[in-house]
């Protein structure tokens, strides 16, 4: 297994153990190459990878059957440090999510 697929194999387990946010099983994650990043403090530079990945659309029907409400799934990139391969965060339209599922 190389490093992107570990680094993919590494976030589905956390995703699954944390129950912080679901995914999209339709769509794919997608690793970049290992790139120089400013985290988010805005002062420190690091070598990660970064993986997108898609969350669930919520949708909620009436008593009918018909549509209520959609609320469509948000893109979301999780960092990785490229040395560890560990979790350093999850960034998401509405904030962080921290590597131990704390927003």
């Amino acid at each position: 297994m190389d490093t992107k697929e570990q680094i993919i194999e590494n976030l589905k387990k956390w995703l699954k153990t944390t129950d912080v946010i679901s995914y999209d099983k339709d769509i794919d994650f997608r690793c970049r190459d290992k790139e120089i990043k400013e985290l988010r403090d805005g002062k420190t530079q690091k070598e990660v990878y970064v993986v997108s990945f898609k969350t669930d659309d919520i949708i909620e029907y009436g008593e009918s059957g018909e549509i209520v409400s959609l609320f469509e799934g948000m893109y979301c990139f999780a960092y990785f440090d490229a040395e560890t391969l560990e979790l350093l965060y999850i960034m998401k339209k509405a904030g962080y999510i921290e590597a131990d599922g704390s927003y």
